[in-house]
């Protein structure tokens, strides 16, 4: 431990940067700053490249700068970049105009990236190797190599003299090949890429496919620009599957335990209100039917259990569609498959649960009917005055047509969204709910109005 660290530091200066990441979010926004700018260097930069995207915002804020430039001098190029598009573009451009000459290139760079391409998580820091190289030259310059170097090589990239990639080859292969033969030799030529403008979401998908530890990323010239680790993919792998989790019930996709109330409020607030219209909406349904629950008040024991089931099994469809959207898994000619599928699976969950619920409804008729209650005059008659098994029929019939509702919409929904280039997992949760509590009230009430009352 360095002497120049203040005894009360010697803790934090100790820890893993990922734990004195979570200790740091769960401090006090002021009381994280100081001990971040109190840190020697190294361990404050490690642990501000662990930590959340909204944290880092809250911590910057009223941060010194002469504080924070060393800061983002000593981080990987790509780190600072991350934490420099947290920042409006106003504190970018002062922040770099400070930074080391060549940090600043490099960072400024990445910046010129979106967030969610390839440009934007790649690292720029690799080796690159010459295809006309003998082995042991190739040996003796990685052995030359000084810090800055990467810190996991897996893959050594083979450039021409412009820098375009012709090769790779892995450093397993170069340790154990010939030591005269050729870079050329040991190579392999067919070499899996991905462009700079490439979503994250492709990049995603290419490693869970083929199981890369790395990849090149090219410019439009098929010059080598940057490579993208396995431990980066998996960071956009966990922000792509929580964006996604929490755009289905109408969050931002930023949003964390911790986060403070202020921004939930706003992020939350607009979905809810939303909700509450399409709630309004299913609410307008039954007071359509309004003369059907007055003289069959047993309906409303119906209301939400029909309504609910439809929900969840609408989600269960969604959820399937989404994730296999997000992992590339359904060609464009899937959808008519998955519909298919979606249907018959709903018809048949409808019959099972319907038969289930509509045996209950014969229960709960018989119930009722064994009650009697006094009408306007005063004589006691049936509270429930139908043959319990119409209700049942009713109930269960009900039941089995909003579950196809929902096996419908869920593959529908997250369909018509990604028609209209939005992302399939925004609100779907909500608008499935919606479609299937409307659909569950409308079907109970319309085949009570025509069996019950015969209207």
């Amino acid at each position: 431990m360095s002497e120049e660290t203040p005894v009360y530091l010697e803790e934090y200066a100790s820890m893993h940067p990922a734990d004195l990441a979570d200790r740091l979010q769960r401090m006090e926004m002021p009381e994280a700053r100081h001990i971040l700018q109190e840190l020697p260097l190294p361990q404050a930069a490690d642990a501000l490249a662990e930590l959340e995207d909204d944290v880092v915002q809250q911590l910057l804020d009223n941060f010194p700068n002469e504080k924070l430039v060393p800061l983002l001098n000593e981080l990987d190029a790509d780190e600072a970049a991350d934490l420099l598009g947290e920042l409006p573009a106003t504190d970018q451009h002062r922040l770099l105009g400070k930074m080391e000459s060549e940090q600043s290139e490099a960072a400024k760079e990445l910046l010129s990236y979106p967030e969610d391409s390839a440009g934007g998580i790649m690292n720029d820091r690799f080796i690159s190797l010459r295809a006309g190289q003998s082995v042991s030259v190739a040996q003796k310059e990685l052995r030359k190599l000084e810090d800055p170097a990467p810190e996991d090589i897996n893959y050594l990239y083979v450039t021409d003299p412009k820098e375009k990639l012709v090769g790779i080859v892995s450093l397993r292969d170069l340790v154990f090949a010939p030591p005269r033969s050729k870079v050329k030799d040991v190579m392999d030529a067919e070499v899996e890429f991905v462009r700079v403008d490439d979503d994250q979401e492709e990049v995603v998908r290419r490693f869970q496919h083929y199981h890369y530890l790395g990849l090149p990323v090219l410019d439009e010239h098929g010059t080598l620009m940057g490579v993208i680790k396995s431990d980066d993919v998996l960071s956009v792998a966990v922000e792509e599957a929580t964006e996604d989790m929490q755009k289905m019930v109408g969050l931002s996709g930023e949003e964390r335990t911790l986060t403070p109330w202020g921004q939930s409020f706003k992020r939350r607030l607009p979905w809810l209100l939303v909700n509450l219209l399409t709630a309004c909406l299913a609410g307008a349904v039954v007071g359509v039917f309004e003369g059907t629950i007055a003289q069959f008040a047993i309906l409303a024991i119906f209301l939400p259990i029909i309504a609910g089931q439809g929900g969840n099994a609408g989600m269960q469809t969604t959820t399937v569609i989404i994730r296999d959207m997000a992992l590339g898994e359904l060609s464009p000619g899937d959808g008519r498959k998955a519909l298919v599928k979606e249907l018959v699976l709903g018809l048949f969950n409808g019959l099972a649960i319907g038969m289930v619920v509509g045996v209950v409804g014969v229960v709960v008729g018989q119930f009722f009917a064994s009650i009697e209650v006094p009408d306007a005059a005063g004589n006691m008659v049936a509270k429930f005055t139908q043959e319990p098994w119409k209700l049942g029929a009713v109930v269960g019939a009900a039941m089995m047509l909003n579950q196809i509702t929902a096996a419908l919409f869920g593959v529908l929904i997250p369909y018509g969204l990604k028609f209209f280039r939005l992302d399939p997992a925004l609100a779907s949760c909500i608008l499935i709910t919606t479609v299937t509590d409307v659909a569950g009230f409308f079907y109970l009430l319309m085949l009570a109005s025509w069996i019950l009352l015969g209207t």
